[in-house]
């Protein structure tokens, strides 16, 4: 028999939870009483299994909740998010989901997870929504990120922890390099030269100009939320899975426009409070270059052409 790919296995992590388990687990971390009576894959679910339980209980029940399980038996990563979650939830304007409560240890789930209150709404890259409704969801998109790009400290790096570096390089710079060294060995010899060479003069192409920015870290079409119900006027209802960090924020912003998640729209309406620094195009690339190693190292080769493509175009700029 074939055997199922990395990706393929980790997306069927937590698929042995039946009802009886699921409610056992509610009962323990929700309340008394309650019973998970039907439950339904969600969108994702690449890395963890996400699910929407429906429940039945005393007055008071919510109808849904939903769980991200992984049959990792360590919480570390689901503990985190939790964090992240209420990190933005008490200090910031940005809508993300109620956590509940993480899941490790638990006496019928050889596993690991997180609970959640169910967020009105369908992945922004499902929602049906007119040309108009469009412009109003990247105006929508660009009145959160301006709000969360206002907060500030003085030291990059998790949200969880009051150290950090003071110096950006200090933080972006260990993290390339770690995913060079993840994937370098599927890349040809002359995209080897050029990232060690974009690695080894990091201060030239990213220098040093930006306040430790608050970011949510992921942030594209399918982890935005949205109410599409009414297609010309479409609001968001939550950003989901979140990490709670401090970076330049020009790492966030050159993902939305990696995957084409904020248009020009989005970015006339962003400089308006928070103006772009020049070079900014430039500097896009080498955090694309950053996410495109990483989408090798977790998704495998057919990331490897746009890896490729991506180190050329940085070879192009730098002469």
């Amino acid at each position: 028999m074939e055997q199922l790919s990395y990706h393929a296995r980790m997306a069927h992590r937590g698929a042995d939870v039946g009802l009886d388990t699921a409610s056992a687990i509610v009962q323990r971390h929700v309340g008394p009483g309650i019973r998970v009576v039907g439950a339904r894959k969600l969108f994702g679910g690449s890395i963890n299994r996400v699910l929407e339980w429906s429940l039945e209980g005393p007055e008071g029940t919510p109808a849904s909740i939903v769980a991200k399980l992984n049959n990792s038996r360590s919480a570390k990563l689901f503990r985190r998010e939790m964090a992240s979650l209420q990190v933005y939830r008490h200090n910031t304007t940005l809508p993300v989901p109620e956590p509940i409560a993480f899941l490790e240890n638990e006496p019928d789930f050889d596993g690991s997870g997180l609970l959640m209150h169910k967020v009105q709404g369908i992945n922004l890259s499902e929602a049906r929504v007119t040309e108009r409704g469009v412009h109003a969801m990247q105006g929508d998109l660009a009145k959160h990120v301006i709000a969360l790009h206002s907060h500030h400290r003085a030291v990059y790096g998790s949200a969880l922890e009051e150290e950090g570096p003071t110096r950006w390089l200090d933080s972006f710079g260990p993290v390339i390099s770690e995913e060079f060294f993840r994937v370098r060995d599927m890349l040809s010899s002359q995209a080897r030269w050029i990232i060690d060479e974009v690695i080894k003069n990091l201060e030239v192409w990213l220098p040093e100009q930006s306040t430790p920015t608050l970011v949510h870290g992921d942030l594209w079409s399918n982890n935005i939320m949205v109410d599409d119900g009414h297609p010309d006027h479409p609001r968001i209802t939550a950003f989901i899975d979140v990490s709670a960090s401090y970076c330049d924020p020009e790492y966030e912003l050159a993902y939305l426009r990696m995957f084409n998640t904020a248009d020009d729209s989005f970015f006339e309406m962003y400089r308006h409070r928070h103006p772009l620094r020049p070079g900014f195009s430039k500097r896009c690339r080498v955090y694309w270059l950053n996410t495109m190693m990483m989408h090798v190292r977790v998704f495998g080769e057919k990331y490897v052409p746009g890896t490729e493509e991506l180190a050329q175009q940085l070879k192009a700029l730098d002469r």
